[in-house]
């Protein structure tokens, strides 16, 4: 047996066995600005590539996917980076549903995916949701909630300060130097914290004995990509040699078609495009063809060490202080706050304007989906045939009655209409109709029933295992945090990162200089410097200051 002929598919790489292949492991490694957050705030990062000098110098994972995650793997906030030898910086936001507890910040590639997901990178942070009093509880019954925790190393570089104690406004000047040039960190990352918002504690894990590799996702060499298998409905057989085409719906719609391997997989590359885009996976065949897209994040089962929070008086006045301050900061520097749940406004539908608009909320509640149908949407019929059900939009075009509408929840095609019908009322949003023939290539569809949830979680319905139209997201921007101007007295600077530098080089024994305004907090703030030494060490070195 052997991997998928990456020559064909990335014009890049030779083909290898999978004995050669399982020895090409990625590492990597992630900073944080701090370890206690509030919900709502961003989780500063910065990324190292760990792995061996080898594989760092070929052209191999150029995509790094980062998770916000409970104990028990459920996933709360995700994204997708830009990553190379040298590793990314960015940022995660935490979503404001995110109960107060201890979470893990896990990070990899596709190519990881191939082995354990306990050889991902894992970081415990405490995330603090003052907006609601319930705590994360353990889920499951995994042995590891009682894991022990280790603490990091001591670094071999040095802090030195212009002073210990600095008034609100002040400026700060920093020395960092390395003590010897022997094994020294080749990047540093540098944060200026609350103190007691830091937590070097890391959760030894135990992977399960039996986890091996397993060759199903080969490496993003060029950028994005996306993947899946094209199979026969009737027998579920893979399809060899299918065309696959890929439509991507942006300002100027990028087409790609490619052949599916032996294997009946296809793979797409979409390069660096940021943010979220409607796409359009379709295949052509005499036979009747189902497209199996593959999870763009990782669904392998995991657990966790469940370490409670650290609920202390002291540590409550901690989280006091930083919860009042993340909500006046995001108040006053009136922060551009990224939605949790994508809005799908007809604005922004891939098939235009809607022809008929059904808000649910504007009449009085009914029962179930059927009822509103039937009630309110005399275009909109539904039949049985035997032991099939089917939505049919009524009106004057022939294709209407030949061909089923195409129907979405929250934009995902689903075909079992019976699912559709038994939806929740009180999760829809509103019901959107396209009420002539829409025409995709060599697709026809008898119009378009596209149901919104209130929430953009498919209104609880299971994804179904088709998919053709796909809201896909990209990659992010890598963005990290600006200075305030100290200048300005009118605008309380309440800032719990004072400073954030994910990329600070040291040449040799020579020292960096930084400076950086306090903000208008008073308290103890920690200069933690962080780093991998060329041994793949953790270094760690803080020096303490005081705000009046």
């Amino acid at each position: 047996m052997v991997l998928i002929c990456w020559c064909e598919i990335l014009q890049a790489q030779p083909k290898i066995g999978v004995n050669e292949a399982s020895q090409l492991v990625e590492k990597v490694a992630l900073f944080t600005d701090r370890e206690t957050y509030v919900v709502n705030e961003d989780i500063l990062f910065s990324a190292f590539n760990v792995s061996s000098p080898a594989l760092r110098s070929t052209d191999w994972s150029h995509i790094l996917y980062v998770e916000l995650i409970a104990p028990n793997g459920e996933a709360f906030a995700r994204k997708k980076y830009e990553f190379s030898q040298d590793g990314t910086a960015s940022k995660l936001r935490i979503p404001s549903s995110v109960l107060t507890g201890n979470y893990y910040l896990r990070a990899y590639t596709r190519w990881m995916r191939d082995y354990s997901p306990y050889n991902y990178f894992y970081k415990m942070i405490t995330v603090i949701n003052p907006f609601r009093g319930e705590l994360l509880e353990p889920q499951g019954t995994s042995d590891h909630e009682t894991a022990t925790v280790i603490a990091g190393n001591s670094a071999n570089f040095n802090i030195k300060t212009n002073k210990k104690i600095y008034q609100k406004r002040d400026q700060v000047s920093l020395d960092i130097s390395g003590t010897s040039v022997a094994n020294s960190a080749d990047k540093l990352v540098v944060s200026v914290i609350p103190k007691g918002t830091e937590n070097q504690l890391i959760p030894k894990l135990t992977a399960p004995t039996d986890q091996k590799f397993s060759p199903d996702f080969i490496p993003e060499t060029r950028g994005l990509s996306i993947s899946g298998k094209v199979v026969n409905v009737a027998d579920s057989v893979p399809m060899p040699f299918t065309l696959v085409g890929l439509t991507i719906f942006k300002e100027n719609p990028e087409n790609q078609n490619v052949l599916t391997n032996e294997k009946g997989q296809f793979f797409f590359d979409l390069s660096k495009l940021k943010g979220e885009y409607e796409i359009f996976i379709s295949a052509k065949s005499n036979e009747n063809p189902l497209i199996l897209v593959d999870n763009d994040f990782s669904t392998q089962k995991i657990e966790l060490p469940y370490v409670p929070v650290n609920l202390s008086e002291k540590s409550k006045k901690l989280y006091q202080s930083l919860a009042f301050n993340s909500q006046m900061q995001t108040l006053y520097m009136q922060k551009k706050v990224e939605s949790e749940v994508k809005s799908f406004s007809s604005d922004s539908s891939f098939y235009g304007k809607p022809d008929f608009v059904l808000r649910l909320d504007k009449y009085i509640a009914m029962p179930s989906v059927r009822d509103y149908i039937y009630e309110l949407m005399p275009q909109l019929g539904i039949r049985h045939e035997g032991k099939k059900t089917t939505l049919k939009i009524l009106g004057v075009y022939s294709d209407l009655a030949i061909h089923d509408p195409l129907v979405l929840v929250d934009m995902v095609p689903v075909f079992d209409i019976d699912r559709v019908l038994e939806l929740q009322p009180d999760k829809i949003e509103r019901i959107e109709l396209v009420t002539i023939p829409y025409v995709r290539g060599d697709i026809v569809f008898g119009g378009i029933v596209s149901f919104f949830s209130k929430k953009g979680d498919l209104a609880g319905i299971d994804l179904p295992s088709v998919g053709r139209f796909i809201t896909y997201d990209m990659l992010s921007r890598n963005l990290v945090q600006k200075d305030i101007d100290a200048q300005n007295q009118r605008i309380p600077d309440l800032r719990n990162c004072l400073y954030w530098n994910p990329d600070l080089k040291l040449r040799g024994t020579e020292s960096a200089k930084i400076s950086f305004n306090t903000g208008d907090c008073a308290g103890d703030f920690l200069i933690v410097v962080r780093g991998i030494d060329r041994e793949g060490k953790v270094k760690i070195a803080t020096e303490a200051i005081m705000v009046e």
